[in-house]
């Protein structure tokens, strides 16, 4: 399971890879695991709109674990078992006001 970021100033956040073990999704694919760093690292600070034509983004290396635990209240979505997350990695974008799961899929 990889788990990739796009909200850069989330605390787990190391350059688009979640670093945390296991992340909550609410019911409405919002990432309940998100919080907001109060200072960013050189990885949380690329901005890709303003670089991607000039230089590549610098993404952390694939990280795959199998234990990775994702907890889903999305009971609409394809990939949800018991509350828990079976796809292979999911993919939480960055919205203006929070982190929503770009991997749901309705059944």
């Amino acid at each position: 399971m990889d788990l990739k970021c796009k909200k850069l100033n989330c605390v787990s956040n190391d350059k688009y890879s979640c670093m945390r073990d296991g992340i909550c999704v609410k019911e409405n694919c919002e990432c309940a695991s998100f919080e907001e760093a109060k200072h960013l690292d050189e990885g949380q600070r690329q901005d890709a709109s303003k670089n991607m034509l000039e230089t590549a983004i610098d993404y952390h290396a694939y990280r795959h674990k199998k234990d990775v635990n994702i907890e889903c209240g999305a009971e609409s979505c394809l990939f949800n078992n018991n509350c828990r997350c079976k796809a292979n990695g999911i993919t939480v974008c960055n919205c203006n006001t929070c982190a929503l799961c770009s991997t749901y899929i309705k059944k």
